[in-house]
């Protein structure tokens, strides 16, 4: 049995139904089921909280491997010692590129992969860089509306990943033998600074979409009135001057090495998500 926590997020929606397809038992770990619409496959779901270990015991029953997603480091606490409680045997974690340097929210990141090497149980790390479902959130609106992307970055590049490719790596590192103890920093297939980015969506849109280049002080002006707290806005920052140093522009191969098949480009992504950015 394999246990996917974050089901209904960008990357768990993607990978439950590629692991069910594989014929493998799966069980969903949902704080609300009602989200479980998202999510295709015939699969088990279970209703329950990072932050009560009585649910994640009762998740554990029959699990062999799990599947863990989270940025908060007493989640991933609750997970590990409910793995070790119930017999796990594997834990694949999510973790992001900046782990690999502790750098911004690589930091929290790196403890919690630390938690996890010296639980005892066999580990795979899955270290995704910018994800390119997030422009979604970040861009949609304003280029709906004004036809216009605010963002820091500059002519930095970074190496956006779909998040369809990183379910196929955990799909097959969950499923085939080999990967214990490996770190995988997981790309896209060409670096990309966010003026180019916004040239490729706008040319997918169909519209005009201009690139506004803000300072990161006005960038964490906006993170902190929209909820964040100061530690994270920080942390923030400090990826994005990465970002803007090209320190993040290198491409990996996990996902054509491991998958056997090539990472979606952006381009391809935005065709297939472009309905998001039109009104």
């Amino acid at each position: 049995m394999i246990l996917v926590t974050g089901a209904t997020g960008n990357v768990g929606r993607e990978l439950v139904p590629l692991l069910a397809a594989t014929g493998r038992p799966v069980r969903a770990f949902v704080r609300d089921k009602g989200k479980m619409h998202a999510v295709a496959g015939c699969i088990e779901c279970v209703e329950g909280d990072l932050d009560r270990p009585e649910t994640l015991a009762t998740a554990m029953r029959g699990v062999d491997s799990v599947y863990v997603v989270s940025p908060r480091t007493p989640q991933v606490s609750n997970v590990v010692a409910a793995a070790k409680a119930a017999g796990v045997r594997c834990i694949v974690k999510q973790s992001t590129i900046e782990a690999d340097r502790s750098l911004g929210p690589g930091k929290w990141h790196r403890a919690q992969e630390l938690l996890i090497e010296d639980s005892g149980m066999e580990w795979t790390f899955l270290r995704p860089t910018l994800m390119m479902s997030n422009l979604i959130q970040w861009w949609g609106d304003t280029v709906r509306r004004q036809g216009r992307v605010y963002f820091p970055g500059g002519e930095g590049k970074a190496v956006p990943v779909d998040p369809r490719d990183v379910a196929l790596l955990a799909c097959a590192v969950l499923t085939q033998p080999g990967h214990a103890g490996q770190a995988y920093n997981v790309t896209g297939p060409e670096p990309l600074s966010a003026r180019e980015m916004v040239h490729i969506l706008s040319r997918v849109v169909g519209k005009r979409i201009r690139y506004v280049r803000i300072p990161l002080f006005v960038a964490a002006m906006a993170m902190r009135r929209f909820g964040a707290t100061r530690e994270l806005t920080d942390a923030i920052k400090e990826t994005f001057r990465a970002w803007e140093r090209n320190e993040y522009d290198y491409v990996s191969d996990a996902v054509e090495r491991v998958t056997r098949r090539k990472p979606r480009s952006f381009e391809e992504w935005c065709r297939d998500h472009r309905s998001s950015f039109t009104a």
